[in-house]
């Protein structure tokens, strides 16, 4: 099992306001505070998502160029995360930059006092340290035996409106060495973003004609670290608009054909892809979604963008929204408009209900069945249906889009304009600028940073293929090898 923590950007600026004051003002003094967190569990990796810092009052802890919490401060802490559901952590500052390790003092706090008193929450306890430059390191506490250990985290990730910011724990996750067959990429945003873009863990659901392009810039930009999501298998009608795929392709999963290629293309001197042929309301499917750090969303159906969307604002992970929509004239037969868009899903950019991706009646449609009744969908209005009509160059486009929102959310700086949305109208030639925010009702609101607390209610276990899914599935009925963490 992995360990991450996820950071909302209010939440990070109240935290490292307080903790680097006094070394702002030129002071060689270290502070505190606590903080609340809720749990994101993915099939291989848990995730501290903070989203609430409780500050101290300025009796609540004692300044000595270290600093000491006071017992009052502990318990308030405490009494907060027994009445919200949520886990406790601590964060303080360090008198260094980088990803912090720690001093004998902060041991004896974190495991001989904190660790065993967080017991009471129900869940581990979290410390976390930042750096003079903002670095954040963080560390899950558990007990084995009658004994508290530690367990470093592989990552700390913020999320925030113009940028992604990550900070790595250089010993479990080395940065990426620069390598000649990727000069290029190195050359033109550097370094430090490049060996962002290859530490993340980045999934695509949906391997159609978007996704397959978007997994090609993957596997070309050095991303190590690919989960491939879709359930559909090659057919004819997509070799005009599929990438990678031929004649000899009709019938494979599209995760297949697409993972092939990628392994082949591939410019990480250590890549890994996991194809998973799945619908993303899989609950497999659904937990390796989880594991990711970044999703594209190339979907065309509602259910699947509810559930990123519960994916992004539930439990904190950017979702790369695009869209396609074609208009035909049938009688003469011709091309009436065009356009596509692409935009970001996090707790700071509208949700994709919210952007008119899906409505809930269209999810309840496709629960139900009718979606894929073609009596009941050609009764429906205009736009309402999951069209088929779209040509390559239009994917190409979309897909350019959604990477190159991809990119800029990660090197962005911080006078650069926010672009949430982009949207493409094909016949006018104009690119327009959308940064709408959620509906002032929005249903996800409240789900935000939630975790495991707020997930869609339909997920659902698909059978295995042949005798070792079979095997599976009945383990996994039998509470064995088939949970969540296999």
């Amino acid at each position: 099992m992995n360990y991450d923590v996820a950071i909302t950007a209010d939440a990070e600026a109240a935290a490292r306001t307080h903790l680097l004051q006094h070394f702002e003002k030129g002071h060689a003094q270290e502070d505190l505070c606590f903080a609340l967190w809720r749990l994101s569990t993915g099939r291989t990796r848990q995730t501290a998502l903070i989203s609430e810092v409780v500050l101290p009052s300025p009796d609540d802890r004692t300044l000595h160029h270290n600093v000491s919490f006071e017992p009052r401060y502990l318990a308030r802490a405490m009494r907060l995360a027994c009445a919200k559901d949520c886990g406790l952590a601590l964060m303080h500052s360090h008198p260094t930059d980088g990803w912090q390790s720690m001093s004998a003092a902060d041991v004896v706090a974190e495991r001989d006092i904190l660790a065993y008193a967080a017991g009471a929450t129900g869940l581990p306890f979290l410390g976390l340290t930042c750096g003079t430059d903002g670095y954040w390191s963080a560390r899950f506490w558990r007990r084995e035996g009658s004994a508290m250990t530690h367990v470093w985290c592989t990552k700390t990730r913020v999320l925030t409106p113009t940028r992604y910011r990550l900070f790595f724990n250089d010993r479990l996750a080395p940065p990426s060495p620069r390598r000649q067959i990727l000069k290029r990429t190195f050359d033109t945003w550097g370094r430090t973003a490049q060996s962002d873009i290859a530490r993340l863990h980045v999934g695509i659901v949906g391997l159609g004609s978007v996704g397959c392009i978007v997994a090609e810039s993957m596997a070309r930009i050095g991303v190590s670290q690919v989960t491939l999501i879709d359930p559909d298998h090659v057919e004819v009608h997509n070799l005009d608009r599929l990438l990678f795929a031929s004649e000899r392709d009709i019938g494979r999963s599209k995760v297949a054909m697409a993972a092939r290629a990628m392994r082949r293309h591939a410019t990480s001197g250590a890549f890994s892809v996991a194809p998973l042929s799945l619908p993303i309301q899989d609950t497999l499917a659904y937990r390796s979604a989880l594991d990711c750090d970044i999703i594209f969303s190339c979907v065309d159906r509602p259910v699947a963008r509810d559930v990123l969307n519960y994916i992004s604002q539930a439990h904190l992970i950017p979702v790369i929204d695009a869209g396609i929509a074609v208009d035909i004239v049938q009688a003469p037969h011709r091309l009436r408009f065009a356009h596509w868009r692409a935009h970001l899903a996090t707790p700071y950019h509208q949700c994709l209900r919210c952007n008119r991706q899906y409505t809930s009646s269209m999810v309840v449609v496709e629960l139900d069945g009718s979606l894929d009744d073609p009596s009941y969908v050609a009764n429906l209005p205009p736009g309402a249906g999951s069209g088929n009509e779209n040509v390559f160059p239009f994917s190409l486009a979309a897909a350019a889009m959604q990477v190159n929102l991809f990119i800029r959310y990660l090197i962005s700086e911080e006078w650069w304009p926010l672009v949430k949305q982009q949207d493409y109208q094909f016949l006018t030639g104009k690119i327009r600028i959308v940064n709408e925010e959620c509906h002032p009702h929005c249903s996800f609101r409240p789900r935000r940073a939630q975790g495991d607390a707020e997930s869609p209610p339909y997920l659902v276990t698909t059978p295995r293929a042949g005798r070792w899914g079979r095997l599976c599935d009945l383990f996994r009925r039998l509470g064995g090898i088939g949970s969540s963490n296999a």
